[in-house]
């Protein structure tokens, strides 16, 4: 099998998985992510569901299969520009974005950071916190060096800065940097580049983007760990005071021929174990609820999650609000008819957190010439018996690109996605 090679695109936990598995079986790996970080969303989680384990802990160990084995190459920060051939012999043009720091030359000092003017505000934390322009990005960097964000940097707008260069001690800051190519011959390719959340500003009665205090589930997961921009506590946006009273809600773009009109899997067990986190930390000082359409507590501990979360006193109404209201203070207010009580109740909220549907990533579609389905995903071979497969042979899906998923439904699909390309790679040998 040593004559065989793998392209997996994206270095999520499905594209770790993937890549781990085949590496493991003899095969050469080339896991290609278009962000300078390996990880995907799962290590902006704080737990993962069922277990409730750290999120960040789960990605490290995937994280380190991957970089302890030998047969993956990882190429980071890097972009397919185009696809030729067909299983087999795929011919792969990668583009290598360039870094403008010379990696061989950066020790990570940081003294370009320090005088950098530029504030980034980062990625779901809701402008309360930021980093610079020239920065180390977060866990899962590879290679963990730094890099300059050509859109935020004054250099690339109009040349009139160059702190950074000066600040370097070791010449490693480099403007001039060309993105380098490459072309990889590959038998099979693996798609995991998983999914995009929903914009919650299409669903326009809830505000997010006008109220600060409306906020998206990813979002909230920032809130919930310790290393987000609150240390791990639960608190208001607008003035980072606890809050009395938080609302989730469900389904928001998903279940709606307006937005998406198929389930986000994951809103439902994820507004639970918000909810139940959000009591663990205040218990009875705050007021929880969750309002639902249907409350699809699946999975082997969903229903005793969701019994769990009822004991801890989250409140439940069945029903979606029509509206959110700030007042002056920026307390939130929103009406919901409870069918389950035929009462139409007023509810006052200090946040409210939205469970948004999923998308996935299809970027890929037309380079690779793939079909996508009614809802959007990319078309399989057959949605039942042979779900990992697309429709052109040697190319395969693994995780939330297929369809939305758990964290560890997508690590099963990625180990499927993995034996299937296998499969295929030892037909190919008897052929």
């Amino acid at each position: 099998m040593n004559n065989h090679s793998a392209l997996v695109v994206g270095g999520g936990a499905a594209g770790l998985q993937v890549s781990t598995d085949l590496a493991s079986m003899g095969i050469d790996v080339y896991l290609i992510e278009k962000q300078p970080r390996l990880g995907g969303h799962t290590p902006l989680l704080h737990q993962v569901f069922p277990t409730l384990e750290n999120a960040e802990e789960l990605t490290r160990q995937l994280f380190q299969k991957v970089l302890n084995n030998p047969n993956v190459k990882v190429l980071a920060y890097s972009e397919i520009e185009s696809v030729e051939g067909s299983f087999g012999n795929f011919k792969v043009h990668i583009i290598k974005k360039a870094r403008y720091v010379d990696e061989t030359k950066c020790t990570n000092c940081g003294e370009c950071e320090k005088v950098c003017p530029v504030d980034v505000p980062k990625r779901f934390e809701m402008k309360l916190a930021t980093r610079k322009a020239i920065y180390l990005p977060q866990t899962f960097a590879f290679p963990a060096k730094y890099l300059i964000d050509e859109k935020a940097c004054l250099y690339f707008k109009d040349t009139s800065c160059h702190a950074c260069q000066d600040a370097c001690p070791e010449g490693a800051v480099l403007y001039d940097r060309k993105p380098p190519h490459e072309e990889l011959s590959v038998s099979v390719i693996v798609l995991a580049t998983g999914f995009s959340q929903y914009d919650a500003q299409k669903v326009g009665q809830y505000k997010y983007g006008v109220y600060p205090n409306v906020i998206t589930g990813m979002e909230y997961e920032q809130l919930c760990s310790s290393t987000g921009p609150t240390g791990g506590k639960v608190l208001r946006i607008d003035n980072k005071e606890k809050p009395n009273s938080v609302v989730f809600i469900l389904c928001v773009g998903s279940r709606d021929e307006k937005h998406l009109r198929y389930c986000c899997n994951i809103g439902c067990l994820n507004a639970l174990k918000h909810a139940y986190y959000l009591k663990q930390q205040y218990e009875e000082e705050i007021d929880v609820y969750i309002c639902y359409t249907d409350v699809r507590a699946v999975t082997k501990r969903g229903e005793q999650f969701y019994q769990k979360a009822r004991a801890s006193g989250v409140e439940f109404i069945h029903g979606q609000p029509s509206e959110v209201r700030q007042t002056p203070n920026g307390i939130l207010t929103l009406d919901v008819y409870d069918q389950a009580t035929s009462k139409l109740l007023s509810i006052t909220a200090d946040l409210v957190v939205l469970e948004t549907g999923l998308k996935p990533q299809i970027d890929l579609k037309e380079k690779l010439k793939l079909t996508l389905d009614e809802d959007g995903f990319f078309t399989e071979k057959h949605p039942q018996l042979a779900p990992n497969e697309t429709i052109i042979d040697g190319i395969f899906l693994a995780g939330a690109v297929q369809q939305p998923m758990h964290v560890y439904e997508a690590l099963v699909h990625a180990s499927a996605a993995a034996m299937k390309a296998l499969s295929f790679m030892q037909k190919q040998e008897t052929a």
